[in-house]
């Protein structure tokens, strides 16, 4: 007896949910196996987000404790820690309890998979391995999957956006979700602005005046109470060192005309259109074969065209809105890409599955004609091949003298030296002295003395103009009355390659060790000589 169509389907589907099933928790074991299970804080952020959910847990509230002043935590919004502060609450012990944070967003991880297969099969209902495709391109891309190893929100704001971007239809049930989503994601990453102005249009669209009204009123009552908090928990510290922590500054350290800052905004935008280049070959890794640039680029801009249409608004204001952000924002835009991903990845598959139609179209005469529109795919099928090894060396390679970075470079310089550093502060040291170090949440997390970074954060300048910055990290003229004022008792100066003001901080705390003359005592070095602790005599 044949079997009945239903019930093919019903096998088919079956099938497909436990192929998916499977695919998923593999992108999460992969991330939970190839985390570094004992670094923590080496991304400066990963350190922070750990530390204020530490004090959310501890019930200290919604402050930075590593910091001398422990002051509240009014610059980054407060939906993830306050996840984190859950984990420390099940497993309080650091750093035995890095594998669990780091978990998290492995599950992250796990919970974009299964929307970016949802997502997909909202547009193309009738696929199967396209879709699974399409979500391993996604989890598996260097931009994603490198944040398996840091604490930081990145993770949880691409799963919301992505959330959106699911939600995002007719269906009038779906309203209320969509604007709790939207307001969630600002209560991530301030950076979800694009999200909330696109949400506002496709509210409208969908539902004209009521529905953005509806829409608004959803995300105001949600983020409204955290900007209220902000306003009302601010502290004027009067330090320099301390603003970093506290808000964000894009003044490069000094008062700017209109014109001035005009000019040099002009340049933040050129620059970050090179910057963004470079991120999009890196979202593809298309240094590894040059050669495909043209084509995933042809098919982008197919799909991109394709994609335009109005039941699809929402997902062309948030790119466009976040693309504006990109350039506008004075920062490396790779970071803020993220959420993009999978938007750019659909527009590649769009961009394929269109000139795959039109293949079949034309070419119908053509005897291998099913063949050559097969043939359009095979771009997908590389970049799904240099993803595959791009994940093996990231997961697999083991250097104890070298360190892993972002998107998975290596930096010349080994843990064991920061694990001496830590043990030589915990045993020799009083456990109310304060350090300056660049890692200062680190610090304190792997031997709770306050620490705070004894350089001014003047990000605009670690990138700007392309090719030719020059980045500022403050004087000694800046820096060492702070440092008196907050009474530093260690200044510690750990390795910094990778990171864009490396070189100008390691000078600075060089010039400030020599400012101090015989204040300063080097009473430690570590033994592959890359870490320097110096003890500082009061006045």
């Amino acid at each position: 007896m044949e079997r009945s169509a239903a019930t093919v389907h019903h096998i088919s589907s079956k099938h497909f949910t436990v192929c998916a099933a499977i695919l998923g928790l593999l992108m999460g074991a992969a991330a939970i196996w190839g985390a570094n299970k004992q670094a923590l804080g080496l991304f400066h952020d990963d350190g922070i987000y750990t530390v204020v959910a530490k004090a959310v847990y501890q019930g200290d509230g919604y402050r930075i404790i590593s910091l001398p002043t422990a002051p509240t935590q009014t610059k980054y919004p407060f939906l993830y820690s306050y996840l984190l502060s859950f984990l420390w609450w099940l497993t309080p012990v650091f750093p035995a309890n890095i594998p669990f944070l780091k978990a998290f967003n492995a599950g992250l991880l796990v919970a974009i998979f299964f929307f970016a297969v949802g997502f997909y099969r909202r547009l193309f209902p009738g696929s199967t391995i396209a879709s699974l495709v399409f979500a391993v391109l996604v989890c598996t891309n260097p931009i994603l999957f490198t944040y398996t190893d840091y604490v930081v929100s990145d993770l949880l704001f691409v799963l919301l956006a992505l959330v959106a971007l699911f939600l995002a239809t007719p269906s009038t049930r779906k309203m209320p979700f969509f604007g709790v989503v939207a307001g969630m994601a600002c209560l991530t990453r301030l950076a979800a602005a694009p999200l909330v102005f696109a949400g506002a249009i496709n509210s409208y669209l969908r539902r004209g005046w009521r529905g953005l009204v509806s829409f608004s009123a959803i995300v105001f009552l949600l983020v409204a109470p955290w900007f209220a908090w902000v306003f009302s928990n601010r502290e004027a510290s009067g330090l320099a060192l301390l603003s970093y922590y506290s808000a964000y500054d894009f003044s490069s350290g000094r008062s700017q005309g209109v014109g001035e800052l005009l000019v040099s905004h002009g340049t933040v935008v050129t620059s970050n259109v090179r910057h963004l280049f470079g991120s999009f070959e890196m979202l593809y890794l298309l240094p590894l074969m040059p050669w495909l640039l043209p084509f995933v680029v042809a098919f982008t801009a197919l799909g991109m065209i394709v994609s335009f249409r109005r039941e699809e608004i929402f997902s062309w204001a948030f790119f466009s809105f976040s693309v504006a952000l990109l350039l506008l924002w004075p920062f490396h835009p790779s970071r803020y890409l993220a959420p993009l991903v999978p938007l750019l990845i659909l527009f590649l598959f769009r961009g394929m599955s269109a000139a795959e139609v039109w293949v079949k179209e034309k070419v119908r005469e053509f005897a291998f004609k099913h063949l050559l529109a097969k043939i359009v795919w095979i771009p997908a099928a590389l970049i799904l091949l240099l993803n595959g090894v791009w994940l093996s060396s990231y997961l697999l390679i083991r250097d104890e003298q070298t360190t892993r970075g972002l998107y998975g470079s290596r930096m010349p310089f080994g843990w064991d030296g920061f694990e001496e550093s830590f043990a030589w502060i915990r045993q020799n040291t009083a456990p109310n002295a304060t350090l300056g170090t660049a890692f200062d949440p680190m610090y304190f997390l792997y031997t709770g003395r306050q620490a705070i970074r004894p350089a001014l954060h003047r990000s605009s300048t670690y990138f700007y103009p392309y090719g030719k910055a020059k980045p500022d990290v403050g004087s000694v003229a800046d820096v060492k009355p702070e440092l008196e004022k907050l009474n530093i008792d260690y200044l510690i100066i750990d390795p910094l390659d990778g990171y864009a003001e490396g070189k100008a901080t390691i000078k600075l705390l060089d010039d400030l060790v020599r400012s101090y003359g015989e204040r300063a005592e080097k009473v430690f070095t570590s033994s592959d000589g890359k870490h320097r602790i110096y003890a500082l005599t009061r006045q």
